[in-house]
């Protein structure tokens, strides 16, 4: 078997991703600089840069650039300026735009947008003459069903308003791919006044940081507020007691985000001009953010180039949080199969000791059996079994290896060889039968509506959630499931937490799926040591699959974006052993590991994704054949919270959260009708 190539591996993008424009002294774009010319900085100390993407390049998203319309903030005479030089701006060229750009109009009657980017400047300057955009984002004053926003603010507050208008663009923007520059005209909102608090603040700074927004702030009009300085208040802060309503200032959230602050004195077009020359060029950077403890850590950013005399502008910081990665599960001792079989014998304190344990070795599902034979408790049962799936893909406890040494190379090619034999003749002769399966489903428990996305959760207890019984008809080769039937009193399970975790295939085609794949280069095949099994000795091969073979896709429900309902659909490496009857060469059990790292891939939402197949003797029809007893399918993956902010509904990450499926096997009945002639007929 051909051993993997060794090729340099693809880096994936950081979990976090920061836009960073460079300019030489006189301000213009410095567009040559390569990915070791960067040094990112956090906290004071280097981190390490995941990516670098140079905007020229044609795998990077145009930019967009929006301008806002402060019909709240700005006068009449200050907002009639401002129009004028948006639509001079969108006029130049006769309208042909090279960057597409996008108008949020903001009244006292709500938030209003364009329908959609557009590079013909004629349909955004006739929305400017009309005043009025063409597609409402919240209303505050007429009850418009989900669009009303007038429990959200105070519409007397001229900064509550604005600042929810910021919010609202962040999520409006955060589905939408690469980097947005928002020109905010005017002085921006009152700082006097308003009930910002550090909560507010650090969502703020996470959804602008999320969508890539860098704010720039253009101001035609000198501040009626002569006594405040924005620079005076641009240290983040780091809890409510450094709360101060000028901590939310317009100037300071756009130096937060990277952007320009700029005094036109009287004349907007130049810097309306030079907001709009630093949008194309820039450098986008990821990152992984360390991990943390700690809600609302503040970290400050800087990044430095390996060039003299250049200024470089980007994000100043952003809010760690522990849902970021993952967290181990507090409290939990490890035992081995032994002790664990010595804890069961002595039914001591058995719930709250079953319930925190971590096996180190696996438990077959023989000893599995013969533990749950000695416990009537249904709740301790289900804990104990929650253990045993958690350790399908863990190596055997020593009592369940055999000391033997390994069959010679050509003896091992010969198990493998009478192994794909059975592959491609027994399982192709399975006659049509149907079966009963049974499914048991763990979770941990819910998020409560309360808890914040930001905090793992205290209680990870797998706990019973749902079971199932249905019917699997098995025809000409393919699996088909019906009469699916609830199960005991566990919980209909709905929403995102009904991610799909059936196992599709265990008749037969995942093991044809892997098996081929792991015989094909680059993949490798290795023996990997004897094993005890019910009726003698298996021979146990491990395999590692690369994923540019012909293997299932990994599929996961669900990603963030849109309303929730994206599936995420990769191809993984795979690994694991499957152990064969040395004799027949029928495959008795297999083990299927999703090659999975969250520091190498943090973005997949997926850290653990596993499913052990274990097959068995079952009579059909007067014949014996090998077909699944039960299989088991564990999940660990990012959840899913729905957030209400701002007038606006969207999805985001929380903690990780692990599910299970342990499903049994049993009832098996070939179709057709089977008959005697009877004597004397």
């Amino acid at each position: 078997m051909a051993p993997l190539s060794a090729t340099n591996p693809i880096v994936r993008d950081g979990l976090f991703s920061i836009d960073v424009v460079v300019a030489d002294s006189a301000g213009k774009a410095v567009s040559d600089l390569e990915p070791w010319d960067f040094t990112l900085l956090d906290n004071g100390r280097p981190a390490k840069i995941r990516t670098v993407h140079n905007s020229l390049a044609a795998s990077v998203p145009a930019p967009e650039l929006i301008f806002v319309l402060d019909a709240v903030n700005l006068s009449p005479q200050q907002l009639t300026q401002t129009e004028s030089a948006i639509v001079h701006f969108l006029g130049r060229n006769n309208g042909h735009l090279e960057t597409a750009c996008f108008l949020y109009r903001l009244t006292r009657d709500g938030l209003f947008s364009s329908l959609r980017p557009v590079k013909d400047g004629a349909l955004l300057i006739k929305e400017l003459e009309q005043k009025r955009s063409q597609l409402a984002v919240w209303r505050t004053g007429r009850d418009d069903g989900p669009t009303l926003l007038r429990a959200w603010v105070n519409i007397s507050q001229p900064n509550s308003l604005s600042l929810r208008a910021l919010g609202s663009i962040a999520i409006d923007q955060r589905d939408v791919p690469g980097r947005k520059v928002v020109v905010w005209i005017g002085p921006g909102w009152p700082v006097n006044g308003g009930e910002n608090g550090f909560d507010e603040a650090t969502e703020l700074s996470t959804r602008l940081r999320e969508a890539r927004i860098t704010l720039d702030n253009v101001d035609a009009w000198p501040n009626p507020n002569q006594a405040f300085n924005f620079h005076d208040y641009l240290e983040a802060p780091r809890s409510q007691k450094d709360m101060q309503p000028a901590k939310l200032a317009l100037p300071v959230i756009a130096t937060h985000t990277g952007g320009l602050v700029l005094d036109s004195s009287g004349d907007l077009d130049p810097d309306i001009n030079q907001c709009a020359e630093q949008v194309r060029s820039f450098y986008n950077i990821t990152f992984n953010p360390p991990h943390t403890y700690q809600v609302d850590e503040f970290h400050d950013l800087l990044v430095q180039v390996d060039r003299p005399a250049l200024n470089v502008r980007t994000l100043t910081g952003y809010y760690n949080e522990p849902v970021y990665f993952d967290n181990p599960r507090p409290g939990t001792q490890k035992v081995t199969v032994a002790e664990l079989e010595d804890l069961v014998h002595s039914q001591a304190d058995l719930i709250r000791k079953l319930t925190n344990l971590e096996l180190t070795e696996r438990l077959s599902t023989d000893r599995l059996d013969a533990l749950l034979s000695m416990i009537r408790n249904e709740r301790e049962r289900r804990a104990l079994t929650a253990d045993a799936d958690l350790s399908i893909a863990l190596p055997p406890p020593p009592d369940d290896i055999v000391d033997r040494p390994p069959p010679p190379a050509e003896e091992q090619r010969a198990i493998l060889e009478r192994t794909f034999d059975y592959l491609q003749n027994a399982i192709a002769k399975l006659p049509d039968f149907y079966a009963s399966r049974d499914t048991v489903r763990f979770e941990e428990p819910p998020g409560r509506d309360n808890e914040s996305w930001r905090i793992p959760l205290q209680d990870q207890t797998l706990r019973f959630a749902a079971g199932e019984h249905a019917t699997v008809l098995y025809r000409n080769g393919h699996e088909v499931v019906e009469k699916k039937k609830k199960l005991g009193k566990g919980r209909v399970v709905r929403g995102v937490r009904a991610r799909g975790l059936e196992t599709t295939g265990t008749f037969g085609p995942i093991l044809s799926y892997v098996l081929t794949a792991a015989a094909t280069s680059p993949s490798t095949l290795s023996w990997k040591r004897w094993e005890r099994g019910k009726d003698g000795d298996l021979a146990v091969f491990s395999y590692r699959v690369a994923s540019t073979s012909n293997v299932p896709e990994l599929t996961y429900c669900c990603l963030p974006e849109g309303n929730g309902t994206t599936l995420y659909q990769n191809k993984a490496d795979t690994y694991g052993e499957f152990a064969v009857n040395p004799v027949t060469g029928a495959i008795m059990r297999i083990v299927i590991n999703a090659d999975l790292d969250e520091e190498r891939d943090p973005d997949v939402p997926l850290i653990r994704s596993q499913i052990m197949v274990e097959y068995g003797p079952v009579e059909l029809g007067g014949k014996i054949y090998i077909c699944p007893q039960r299989s088991v399918e564990v999940s660990r993956g990012r959840s899913e919270r729905e957030l209400h902010e701002w007038g606006k509904v969207f999805s985001v990450y929380s903690y990780f959260e692990t599910m299970i499926n342990d499903v049994t096997f049993g009832g098996y009945h070939k179709f057709g009708s089977e008959f005697r002639i009877l004597p004397g007929f």
